[in-house]
């Protein structure tokens, strides 16, 4: 099954489209439900245009443990790991009203194929 989705912002598809967001998080929810290396996604914008990729590295990382180098992978902002958890910070607390920067991300890498 082919996993669908949208960013919570245009910017951030065309950063993918760009070739400069190579990765992305989301809260952990359980390993059953985790993505796998050679999953295909597809990613819609506000246009309904679509980008499909290719995971190519799943992993866990509590969100106090990430680093400037997931930061870059992201591609967002200034590429600074203060920007990162900035912005990454105030939407996971829009997401889990109690979000703690001990809780649990998946962080996918990916590689765009269409």
């Amino acid at each position: 099954m082919i996993k669908r989705w949208t960013f919570d912002d245009d910017k951030l598809f065309d950063l993918v489209l760009s070739n400069r967001k190579h990765g992305t998080c989301c809260l952990y929810k359980n390993d059953k439900n985790m993505s796998k290396i050679g999953d295909i996604e597809i990613i819609y914008n506000s246009k309904n245009e679509e980008i499909q990729i290719q995971i190519t590295s799943v992993q866990k990382c509590h969100f106090c443990d990430i680093d400037e180098n997931w930061a870059k992978i992201e591609g967002e902002g200034d590429l600074s790991l203060e920007y990162w958890k900035r912005i990454h910070f105030d939407f996971f607390r829009k997401e889990k009203s109690d979000f703690q920067p001990t809780d649990m991300l998946e962080l996918n890498e990916f590689v765009v194929i269409k």
